[in-house]
């Protein structure tokens, strides 16, 4: 699934990532401030908020949870033939 955002394509990773930044600087924290809460290290953070992480998902979760987030899990919707076929 990708979503247009800031008038860019992004991937699934790189959407999550915007949106841990974005709420780890509406709280006013730091990259390390987030690592720190999670036990993780800075880097996972980073790489975490530029959608380009590759570690493991639970490592993903102890850094929401950190900073009060949680990851939902939602069914993608596939376009119809018809939607398709208008394009």
């Amino acid at each position: 699934m990708s979503i247009m955002l800031n008038m860019k394509l992004m991937n699934d990773m790189e959407i999550l990532g915007a949106r841990i930044q974005e709420a780890r600087k509406r709280r006013g924290l730091r990259q390390t401030d987030v690592a720190d809460l999670a036990s993780v290290r800075r880097q996972v953070v980073g790489e975490l908020e530029r959608g380009v992480y590759k570690g493991s998902l639970q490592r993903t979760i102890d850094v929401l949870r950190a900073m009060g987030l949680r990851l939902d899990i939602k069914a993608a919707r596939f376009p119809t033939l018809d939607e398709l076929s208008d394009e």
